[in-house]
Order: structure tokens, then C-alpha cells, then sequence
């Protein structure tokens, strides 16, 4: 699927502009960095313009053309930012709009233009009715080359919005539409989620997002069911060890519910072929316990803007005895804090886990190896549950706005933490990668 990606408040800013003057139609255009994921493209749109009434040529309830000069403005920065630009106007009358046969007309007009003065592309067009969407990619010569199926808004709430929805709900999930609405149920079976890390953590996100009824899980990991993960990771037994963590997360997912769209990845986050395929999610899990993932993951949230839920959780023993617990639950998102904004990622162990095996061996800096940190099964459980209604509360109106948490579970407390982003961050500074898209470099190695 495609997505239309914008940060903070700036898609109900555009909507309600562009409505503002109904029945007339409104018109105005937009500027979109492009990101490739595995399955289709992620458009983050990094500026908007909307039409003032000298700006029309021609305008009523039923036309709006704009002048030239209006589209060349928007041309230059598309052409400058080699990006993409979209097209936008409104149909006020309909609930959910569709293209007409003028529009099409139109696109097979002005796409030449379009892709002579910005070569960059891909563009498009979007129409706004009173309730949904519809947009779609043209090609140099007017054609419709995919639809654009979903808008998002990113921030410490995030909003989705699909070109189609699903009527019928399952009766499982009827104490969910109770507490969520149909509305939160409908979207929930839309979502695509990546959980990256099937392990203590990330296993009981895949139990608990199955039964909440999302429709998509992705999930990465590249290792196998070992004997010392039975103690913690949810669905496993003995006769799993030397499976692939997430065939066996997988399964268990199904046994949750059969109907859910799953796609599991053996491989590494680290890897571009891996990583990628986060660009094609609504929202991802982090819940691995490397430092060199979290910083690519951490990357991709703010570059590409694909809210993020942060799982850490840490025991501290000796002797046998443990001293103290601590988990961590931190939404990153427009607006908010990112991991490189505090002192939680360490730069040596990110630089490490980056390097090949052959180049960690060689290098001198490096001494010794990591030695595996105690893990409780139900400690993991209550940092992750807490991570899962952080979510409920960002996408699907659950009453809450704490986005960072920090648990001592041995005191038997929670608390919100407050998490400013740090000015001229090298993440998610706005002069930085912040809703660069392909346009800055990853992290991520070959």
C-alpha cells in the first residue's frame, strides 16, 4: 500500500482550509519526500500551499483551476527538494469522494508539465469530500499508475485514515467495541504493525495486539528458539528450540486468530532489505535489546515518520539476588522526544553492533563479549501491556496522554516521564533527518 504521511496537526490544517469555503471547491498542492519501502511508497509531505481566491482562474461548486503560476510555485520547491507533488482539491458536496472525468482530464493535461519541470516524482493527486479521500500517482502522461489507500497524521496522537473500510465486525471482539468503539474496531483490523524483536517483550506484543484484532503484523528477528528463551517467550515450547523466532510468533499469532495477515522476516534490522519493510508499516514495536536496532529503528520513526513504541525493560543481580528493576515504555513521534535524545543509546555499543564480525574481531576497542541479562517473564509482560495501552490511547482514543513511562516494578510503580525533544537533535532535529524520507541516509548497512 501507499501512504500520505504528515506530521503534527498539518493534514487537519490542510483539510479544514481547503472545506473552509463550501459549497465552493478549493484547490491548492502539496510537496512529498518519497520513501520505498518492500511493498509500496511512504510520501512524507514536508510543505503545503493552499489557493487564495486570486489564484483561480475559474472556480464554482462543481470547477476550481488554478492559475499557472500558482502550480509553479509549488513546482520550484518540488523541483529543489526533488520530490514529489500532489495536486489537492476538494469535492465539499460528497462524503466520500471519488475522481471524475474532469479531473482526469486535467492530470492528463498538466502531468507532462509536472514531470518536465520536476523530473523527481512520483506525483499525484488528492481529493478531499466531507469525510474521506481519494488520492492516486499519475505518470508523465496523465495515467493512474496506484492509488494512494491511506493518510496518516503523526504526533503524540496519531490519526489513520483509509481510503475503504471494513463494515462487518466479528462478535470476539464485542467487550473491545465497548471499551473502543466500532470505529477503533474497524481500525484496528486496517492496521499494519511491525514488531521488531519476538523475544521477551516482543512476543507478548504479537499475543496481545492478535487478540485486539489488528489486521497485520510484521514481524523481524533474526534468531532461533533457544532453550533459555522458554522461560519467557509466549507461545514457545521445547519442541521449538532451533526454530526461527518468528515462525514460532507466527503460529502463535494464528492460534490467537486465524484470519490475521501475518508476514514474518528471518533477518536483521540492521540489514536495508529488512528495515525497509518498516517503511511500509502504520506502526512499529521496538522490543530488542540492541543498541545498534534501536538506532535504526529510532532513524526510521523520525525520518520516514512511522510512530514508534519503545519497549525496555532491565534487572539488575547479583549473586542470584536481584538489586533492582527498571522498564521503560517511550512513544517517538512528531513532536515528541526520540531515543537520541537522551543518553539511553550508546554510541560505542551502536558502533558495534553496526560493525561485521570480521571487523569486531579486528578491532581493539572492542574486548570481550555481552554477557545475557537476567529476564523475568512477567516483568516483560507489564513494561509491554503498558506499551499496548500507550497505543490505544495514541490511535484509538483510549483516555491517556502519558508518551513516556518509566516503571520501578520491584516499588510497584509507574510514572509519566517528561520527554522534550532535544533542540538541534541529529535524529529528529528538523534541519536533521526529520521527515527526510530517501533523501538522507540510514544507518542500516547493505
Amino acid at each position: 500500500m501507499n501512504r500520505l504521511v504528515f506530521a503534527d496537526a498539518e493534514l487537519g490544517e490542510l483539510r479544514s482550509r481547503l472545506l473552509a469555503d463550501s459549497p465552493l471547491e478549493s484547490a491548492g498542492a502539496f510537496i512529498a519526500r518519497v520513501g520505498r519501502g518492500a511493498e509500496g511508497l511512504r510520501l512524507v509531505v514536508i510543505d503545503s500551499f493552499v489557493a487564495d481566491d486570486g489564484d483561480y482562474l475559474n472556480r464554482s461548486e462543481t470547477v476550481a483551476v488554478l492559475r499557472p503560476e500558482f502550480i509553479a510555485r509549488a513546482l520550484k520547491v518540488a523541483r529543489m527538494e526533488a520530490a514529489s507533488l500532489f495536486l489537492v482539491h476538494t469535492h465539499p458536496m460528497e462524503c466520500w469522494p471519488q475522481f471524475s472525468y474532469r479531473d482526469a482530464e486535467g492530470e492528463r493535461l498538466i502531468a507532462p508539465t509536472l514531470y518536465s519541470r520536476a523530473p523527481g516524482g512520483p506525483h499525484g493527486s488528492l481529493v478531499f469530500g466531507k469525510d474521506g479521500f481519494a488520492a492516486r500517482l499519475i505518470d508523465a502522461q496523465g495515467s493512474v499508475t496506484a492509488p494512494v489507500e491511506i493518510l496518516l497524521a503523526t504526533a503524540s496522537d496519531v490519526r489513520i485514515f483509509y481510503h475503504s473500510s471494513i463494515d462487518a465486525i466479528d462478535e470476539m471482539y464485542d467487550r473491545n467495541v465497548r471499551a473502543l468503539g466500532a470505529a477503533g474496531q474497524r481500525l484496528l483490523s486496517m492496521l499494519h504493525v511491525g514488531i521488531v524483536g519476538v523475544g521477551g517483550t516482543g512476543s507478548f506484543a504479537v499475543e496481545e495486539l492478535s487478540r485486539l484484532g489488528v489486521g497485520r503484523l510484521t514481524l523481524i528477528d533474526d534468531e532461533l528458539i533457544e532453550r533459555t528463551n522458554l522461560n519467557r517467550v509466549i507461545g514457545s515450547t521445547s519442541d521449538d528450540v532451533g526454530r526461527p523466532k518468528v515462525e514460532v510468533l507466527a503460529e502463535t499469532a494464528r492460534r490467537a486468530r486465524s484470519d490475521i495477515e501475518l508476514t514474518p522476516v528471518c533477518g536483521s534490522v540492521l540489514k536495508e532489505q529488512v528495515a525497509r519493510r518498516l517503511i511500509d508499516c502504520d506502526v512499529v514495536f521496538c522490543c530488542t535489546d540492541s543498541h545498534g536496532s534501536r538506532a535504526v529503528i529510532n532513524q526510521i520513526a523520525c525520518q520516514y515518520l512511522v510512530p514508534l513504541f519503545d519497549i525496555g525493560v532491565r534487572i539488575d543481580a547479583s549473586d542470584g539476588k536481584v538489586t533492582g528493576a527498571t522498564s521503560r515504555v517511550q512513544m517517538v513521534a512528531s513532536g515528541l522526544a526520540c531515543l537520541a535524545c537522551h543518553p539511553l543509546l550508546s554510541p560505542d555499543a551502536v558502533r558495534r553492533d553496526l560493525m561485521s564480525s570480521r571487523a569486531r574481531e579486528a578491532d581493539p576497542y572492542i574486548v570481550g563479549f555481552q554477557e545475557p541479562q537476567p529476564a523475568v517473564v512477567s516483568i516483560n509482560g507489564a513494561a509491554t501491556s503498558a506499551a499496548v495501552t500507550m497505543f490505544l490511547t495514541a490511535l484509538m482514543g483510549l483516555p491517556g496522554r502519558a508518551r513516556h513511562l518509566v516503571g520501578r516494578p520491584l516499588d510497584g510503580t509507574v510514572r509519566a516521564a517528561i520527554s522534550d525533544p532535544r533542540n538541534g537533535c541529529v535524529v529528529c532535529g528538523r534541519n536533521n533527518a526529520f521527515r527526510r524520507a530517501d533523501s538522507w541516509p540510514v544507518m542500516w548497512t547493505e
